[in-house]
């Protein structure tokens, strides 16, 4: 038996993997696990900012993309099995479990998006990170198609007391410039989408990573010149069918989907049945395609607790994470300046106040739906 831990060598310190742990292994056990309340980090993640997510009963950690250095920087490439095991013994010794990697930055993968020369690399990368992520027993990659990023036409939408959250109006954006100084068509930008997903899936499956898609956001057609495929039921429908795998599923934004204006209770049913839902942000909004705006989890146009109980109808067992959340009074920026840099078209997405109001919510929504929620120990045997 091995316990669900790296080992570092008595010489120089470096992180060696154990042998029995394996994305596999862990896949395989986190998939065993009930719904639950995860936290996201932005940055490399700091000691205090790790004891504030353990305080806030929250034992699965998801590392976002920002956290690793430009892949076309210098000294650039994968993420390499040393930063990811050095990132996951950090967080073992919060008491905190790496659910996933998300969102790589948008070097690592734009220039497959377009098609352009210089992707056959990039996609190595790829490869190499989804390869580290395996030996380091990290079984989730969260990635979108959006090299646009996040985008908002308001950053200061007032909410209730004098909070505030940022909105989007199509009318506003639709003139944008271009993003690559040309438009591109819907077909080939799917053909691009199919010949990154037949090179990475196979890989992903054996390493035992699956791959969660989140949609674009905002799901509209086009911005910059540039579809944005992932903006329907139909897109993912047609997205996981490329390769079909059972390494490739969903990041869930319900932000997003409400946003789309799709029966997001029959999604939860179908994609739910057929093992597909990874995991969920649990992002909140008021309105729809053209226009919306983010809110508080208690003022969606979703009822959170019927959410809850559709995804435990159809046996989810992921994680699922604030999301954006509403800029509050006296709060501290859980995104820092470091890591904008990634989406520049978007800035706020709330701090420390306004996620433990979230994760304070949905953990009581558990509480009320199963009881007292367990804290899942880290110390997992593998056989």
């Amino acid at each position: 038996m091995s316990e669900n831990k790296f080992p570092t060598t008595n010489g120089d310190n470096r992180p060696v993997p154990d042998p029995g742990v394996t994305a596999h292994c862990r896949r395989e056990h986190i998939a065993s696990l009930p719904m639950r309340v995860a936290m996201a980090t932005f940055v490399p993640p700091s000691n205090a900012r790790l004891r504030y997510i353990r305080q806030m009963g929250v034992s699965d950690l998801i590392l976002w993309g920002t956290t690793f250095r430009s892949p076309r920087a210098p000294g650039g490439g994968e993420v390499s099995f040393k930063e990811l095991v050095s990132l996951r013994n950090q967080a073992e010794a919060h008491g905190l479990r790496v659910f996933a990697v998300e969102t790589l930055p948008i070097q690592a993968y734009d220039l497959m998006i377009y098609g352009e020369t210089g992707r056959e690399l990039l996609v190595q990368h790829f490869i190499a990170t989804i390869r580290n992520m395996g030996r380091a027993g990290i079984p989730v990659l969260g990635y979108n198609w959006m090299p646009q990023g996040v985008w908002r036409t308001n950053l200061n939408v007032p909410l209730r007391g004098g909070a505030s959250s940022t909105g989007f109006a199509l009318a506003e954006a639709e003139n944008a410039p271009l993003i690559r100084g040309r438009s591109f068509s819907e077909e080939e930008c799917w053909d691009h989408y199919a010949w990154f997903l037949e090179r990475i899936l196979p890989v992903a499956e054996a390493e035992g990573v699956t791959l969660a898609a989140h949609p674009n956001d905002p799901p509209v057609p086009t911005l910059g010149g540039v579809p944005c495929l992932l903006r329907s039921r139909a897109a993912f429908e047609r997205a996981l069918s490329i390769h079909p795998s059972p390494n490739h599923g969903l990041c869930f934004c319900l932000g997003n989907w409400t946003e789309m204006g799709e029966d997001v209770f029959d999604a939860i049913r179908h994609f739910g049945s057929r093992r597909q839902l990874v995991y969920v942000h649990f992002q909140a909004v008021k309105g729809r395609i053209p226009q919306f705006h983010e809110t508080f989890i208690d003022e969606a146009d979703y009822d959170a607790w019927k959410l809850i109980q559709a995804f435990d109808e159809v046996g989810f067992g992921g994680v699922m994470i604030p999301g954006h959340v509403p800029e509050i009074e006296g709060d501290e920026p859980w995104r820092t300046e470091e890591s904008y840099s990634q989406t520049p078209y978007y800035h706020p997405m709330g701090g420390y106040r306004g996620r433990a109001y979230t994760v304070g919510y949905l953990r009581g929504l558990l509480h009320a739906l199963h009881g007292n929620p367990s804290h899942h120990p880290l110390e997992v045997q593998v056989k």
